[in-house]
């Protein structure tokens, strides 16, 4: 630019006067420049120079400026390889880069700029990490991570991969665990049910609460296996406690309940009939009604023009009732050739009387006469029945689970038929009904002591009454047999050993009726001739009991069973040599409640003294007594040598016992018209006490 002209461009920048301390080896020089006007710096990238144009009292302190910012800097990238164990070296990166590399300061190039500079750390040494970028990458055969990066930086990027690969999320504990009572299948899906209704219940809550990780922690994989009944159960380490706990808890030994039913039904019948039937009749009918065969009289006319005409005339026909002629619905005598012009007058009285009663089946006293002109039917009936039914079933069952015993019968039981479209005949279909007793409990134990049960206790037997379901082909009513039902359906809170009645009906039907003829019927003494008069009366009492009984340890279940053996007559050696013992066997020491009566063993000797303690034989391992001495054809006096060992004497206690159990056994007989006082059962076929104790018999 010549003339000192200045561009417009500069005319309106300020002069300024500045001063560098410059600080080179150790040399300190303080350079001031000169009026800083006009100053120019062109960079030339070929030879990665600058070209300054500036007065020369400034040239000084423009150099020493370059030479200071042309040093070399102390920002050092390093690159590290971080190995990982648990966590996927992708997933991390991801993170990685969206913690450290997702900010972006101003916009276009210099934003860009901004973004791939490094981070601003506390406390750093220097102020690489501020300068140097972080960069990952991925290797995926090692499932490494490469870094790169400032040192501060990278030592912040190590605390973070540790912390997120510490646990193993992938990693399962997996168990095969032996259920001792409760079934695996149960057990399974109760477990199962509850760790996804708690993954649920979160889920339901706020989805953003609950990360993809935690949701996998919490997946819980429990597979029953019916054969072993077994649990097979995968889980994190966090939640596998919880689940073995849950798992013990749910199998622990389930309480035991004894539940007897008692169901009483007593039926009361009856009846009373009494009803004459007369006829009276001329002896003509009778006469008309003798005849076996019909008599046809034939007769052939011929016409004036020979056409012949044959025809048929009946003249007599098999006539009825005969003697037994008190029936409505059977005609009178009408063979013409018996006195034809004389009228036969017939009178009777009907009342359906019968000579036995229809739903009994027999009549009682039947008193009946008859001639040609008279038939006279009478009859009385007093029927008195009384049905009692005494069913007891009994079952042991679990903590609720359902048992059900049933004792009875399976009869087939029409139910449909089929009907053949061509000939009209029906083929029942038959399905097989159980009659009987039978009962079926859900018992459930609480913790005081009370038991919750769902019981149905029922009692079926068929009738001797029919109803007819159809009709065959042929007209021919086709009936089944009715069968009787008394049942009970219901859920009870009883406590144990108590015996409540959970159910029950008292029903009475009277039934009378009266058929007669008018004014006859009702006249004094004679009128009994002309009546039937019939009174029954039904009554029916149904109750049901229910015992139950918890069993809290063997000492309850002997004394249940002794109890339960008592109430029935049977020969128990003949029952225990096809089973086995019936009995538990007792414990040394428990056989007697008194402490001072010493347990004598098989082959001991007891002596007269009973402060002395037995003896035994020389060898201990030989349960074999020796043989009994001759005993002299004189019994030698009470302290003489010779004197056979004393046996040892009863229990009281178990003979006071056994003699209860006897009694109440024959007064039970002796209810029922059975008298077992005076029977003896043979030598193989006597009952065992309470407690027995088996010895060897000596060999001689």
């Amino acid at each position: 630019m010549g003339g000192g002209q200045v561009e417009e461009q500069f005319k309106s920048v300020k002069s300024a006067v500045l001063q560098f301390l410059s600080i080179d080896k150790g040399v300190t020089r303080q350079l001031q420049s000169g009026i800083l006007s006009d100053i120019r710096v062109t960079p030339d990238a070929h030879a990665n120079s600058l070209i300054v144009t500036a007065s020369e009292k400034s040239m000084d302190l423009i150099e020493a400026l370059i030479q200071n910012l042309d040093r070399p800097t102390n920002t050092v990238s390093e690159i590290k390889v971080f190995t990982l164990e648990h966590a996927d070296a992708s997933q991390m990166v991801q993170q990685l880069n969206a913690l450290f590399n997702s900010q972006q300061q101003g916009g276009g190039n210099q934003g860009q700029q901004r973004q791939l500079l490094g981070m601003i750390l506390a406390n750093a040494d220097d102020a690489s990490s501020s300068l140097v970028p972080l960069k990952f990458s991925v290797d995926t055969r090692t499932n490494s991570v490469i870094a790169v990066g400032s040192g501060d930086a990278l030592r912040v990027v190590e605390a973070i991969m540790l912390r997120l690969d510490e646990s193993d999320l992938r990693a399962r504990k997996n168990m095969v665990v032996r259920l001792n009572n409760s079934p695996a299948t149960q057990i399974a899906q109760a477990v199962t049910l509850f760790f996804q209704q708690q993954r649920d219940l979160t889920l339901t809550a706020d989805p953003n609460l609950t990360s993809n990780v935690e949701q996998l922690e919490r997946e819980v994989i429990v597979i029953p296996d019916t054969i072993s009944n077994s649990l097979l159960v995968s889980s994190t380490p966090r939640y596998f406690p919880d689940i073995l706990a849950m798992i013990k808890k749910l199998d622990s030994v389930p309480k035991q309940v004894v539940i007897q039913a008692l169901i009483v039904e007593v039926q009361l019948n009856n009846t009373d009939e009494f009803g004459i039937e007369l006829g009276l009749q001329s002896p003509v009918l009778f006469q008309r009604s003798v005849l076996d065969a019909p008599t046809i009289l034939t007769t052939t006319t011929t016409s004036v023009t020979g056409l012949q005409t044959t025809s048929q005339s009946i003249l007599s026909q098999t006539g009825s009732p005969g003697f037994n002629f008190n029936n409505p619905g059977i005609p009178l005598g009408n063979n013409i050739s018996s006195s034809p012009g004389l009228v036969g007058g017939q009178s009777l009285s009907n009342f359906s009387l019968g000579r036995t009663n229809s739903q009994l089946g027999y009549g009682g006293l039947v008193l009946s006469a008859g001639s040609e002109a008279v038939n006279v039917l009478l009859r009385a009936l007093a029927a008195n029945r009384k049905l009692s039914i005494l069913s007891r079933p009994q079952i042991r069952a679990l903590d609720s689970q359902l048992a059900e015993v049933f004792v009875g019968q399976t009869i087939p039981t029409v139910t449909s038929f089929n009907t053949n479209a061509t000939t009209g005949v029906l083929s029942p279909i038959l399905t097989q009904r159980e009659t009987g007793i039978g009962m079926q409990v859900t018992p459930r134990i609480n913790d005081d002591g009370n038991i919750v049960i769902q019981l149905y206790a029922y009692r079926s037997q068929l009738s001797q009454e029919t109803v007819t379901v159809t009709t065959d082909s042929r007209g021919v009513a086709v009936g089944q047999r009715i069968t009787d039902l008394s049942n009970v359906r219901s859920t009870v809170l009883v406590p144990s050993n108590s015996t409540i009645v959970i159910g029950g009906m008292i029903s009475s039907r009277d039934e009378s009726f009266t058929r007669k003829a008018p004014l006859l019927g009702d006249l004094p003494v004679v009128g009994s001739l002309f009546r039937y008069d019939s009174r029954s009366s039904i009554r029916t009492e149904l109750l049901i009991f229910l015992t139950p009984r918890i069993i809290n340890g063997p000492e309850e279940e002997e004394c249940l069973k002794e109890i339960e053996m008592g109430r029935i007559h049977f020969i128990e050696s003949e029952a225990e040599e096809a089973h086995g013992p019936l009995r538990a066997i007792p414990a040394e020491g428990d056989v007697f409640e008194e402490e001072h009566l010493p347990w004598v063993q098989p082959g001991a000797v007891l002596t007269p003294n009973p402060s002395m303690p037995p003896t035994y034989p020389s060898s201990p391992s030989i349960a074999i007594p020796p043989p009994p001495p001759e005993l002299p054809d004189t019994p030698p006096a009470p302290g003489q040598p010779g004197i056979p060992p004393v046996p040892p004497q009863p229990d009281p206690n178990l003979t006071r016992i056994s003699a209860s159990r006897l009694q109440a056994t024959e007064g039970n007989d002796a209810a029922g018209g059975i008298s077992t006082a005076n029977w003896t059962t043979p030598a193989k076929a006597k009952k065992r006490g309470l407690f027995t104790k088996r010895t060897t018999e000596p060999t001689r």
